[in-house]
């Protein structure tokens, strides 16, 4: 098993953050914690597919840039990528004495890595076929 690169995986979760910073600013401007399910604003929708794409473009940066283990590099950028704004959350929610879903945590953590690895096998592809090495475009 080979080390993972961290700058490769800065460089995924960077690139992650992009799309993911400004899908949960909308979440925390558009979104009504008290009303999850009931009236919600369709705009909570568009911020989850950007931090889906989020998770596949920083996944497919880190598996394209990785040398070995594309799809460890690209599941390791999405769970940072990931982690860092749960961090935050975490500690806002215990300073206000709201609860900590762990199980919704570690649900989310893992659904994150996975897309991070879906994103590195798009990664892997489109590296592939921009070589040359795969099936032709055109």
């Amino acid at each position: 098993m080979s080390a993972l690169d961290s700058s490769v995986i800065l460089r995924g979760v960077s690139r992650s953050l992009i799309g993911i910073v400004p899908a949960i600013v909308m979440l925390l401007v558009l979104g009504d914690k008290d009303n999850y399910g009931t009236e919600q604003s369709n705009w909570v929708y568009v911020a989850l597919v950007l931090i889906v794409l989020g998770f596949i473009i920083g996944g497919a940066v880190a598996g394209r840039s990785a040398p070995e283990a594309p799809f460890m590099h690209g599941a390791a950028a999405a769970f940072i990528a990931w982690g860092v704004p749960q961090i935050i959350s975490v500690i806002v929610n215990m300073a206000q004495d709201d609860g900590v879903n762990i199980v919704g945590l570690f649900f989310n953590g893992l659904l994150a890595a996975s897309i991070g690895v879906v994103g590195a096998g798009i990664g892997i592809r489109r590296g592939t076929l921009d070589d040359g090495g795969g099936e032709p475009t055109g």
